[in-house]
């Protein structure tokens, strides 16, 4: 591990330009293997930061990004551990599906996947994210682990795509509110804002009926009261926070003045 640390750091210092003579398939796997390490350093400046430049860069062939995604999405990786709480293994799953973003966006430049992988992506993806169960943001002296925020990442960069159906999108809407908006943790990292990121890019394209996304609004407003101390004030404060954060993206958004205002009134009743 000290080898792949400084040889990245070197990278990292160097620009991200790939070291003449590098045997690059070879470096990008040894970072998949550490892709959840403990190290946040590894972790995520060095390997995700390398992964992210590299494809942005366009240093990677088609063949590589493939076999990254297709080991990102595997049960040794997304789905290692899935279940856990409180345990490291959520690293692992949490970076391997913030890979996610950098293989969507490299078919935006070249075109690569297939409907194949389109539906894999989609089904793997949605299912960890249902899944997840380590809701933690940072932890300390490991660095984020943010599993819901980057899954919400993964789930934007979905949404974004025109291959996804009207059903599809309807899908990911209805998962990621029961998602944020549970009693049994309080999300404190942002996590709202990323969801909340997910649902812009779900209005933005107008794929869902402007009815649709008011009666969400309503369901979350809806939740189910247990009258129980403190989950009947997590999930009413976990609600809130979702709302005001897609309030907020939205404002700039025109013809969402009636979403807005349904949020507006779903508020003013928590």
């Amino acid at each position: 591990m000290n080898n792949i640390t400084s040889f990245l750091r070197d990278v990292r210092d160097n620009n991200y330009k790939v070291p003449e003579g590098t045997d690059i398939d070879q470096v990008v796997q040894e970072m998949i293997q550490h892709i959840g390490s403990i190290d946040e350093e590894l972790r995520d400046q060095l390997i995700y930061g390398t992964l992210s430049k590299w494809i942005m860069n366009q240093e990677l062939s088609i063949e590589t990004v493939r076999k990254v995604l297709y080991v990102t999405l595997d049960d040794d990786h997304l789905f290692y551990g899935i279940g856990d709480n409180d345990q490291d293994t959520v690293f692992t799953r949490s970076f391997s599906v913030l890979f996610i973003p950098l293989a969507l966006h490299y078919n935006d430049i070249s075109n690569y996947l297939t409907e194949t992988d389109y539906e894999y992506i989609y089904s793997r993806v949605t299912l960890y994210f249902e899944l997840e169960k380590d809701f933690r943001g940072y932890v300390l002296d490991k660095g984020w682990a943010h599993s819901i925020a980057h899954a919400a990442d993964a789930l934007d960069s979905i949404v974004a795509s025109t291959y996804y159906s009207h059903e599809q999108i309807l899908f990911i809407l209805e998962l990621v509110g029961a998602k944020a908006c549970v009693n049994n943790y309080y999300f404190t990292n942002g996590e709202d804002e990323r969801i909340a990121e997910v649902v812009l890019q779900i209005v933005k394209r107008n794929t869902l009926k402007k009815d649709i996304i008011i009666n969400w609004v309503q369901q979350l407003g809806g939740f189910e009261r247990l009258g129980i101390y403190p989950q009947d004030e997590i999930i009413r404060g976990n609600t809130k926070n979702l709302l005001r954060s897609v309030y907020f993206k939205l404002l700039d958004i025109s013809g969402s003045e009636v979403i807005t205002n349904e949020i507006i009134k779903t508020l003013k009743q928590l």
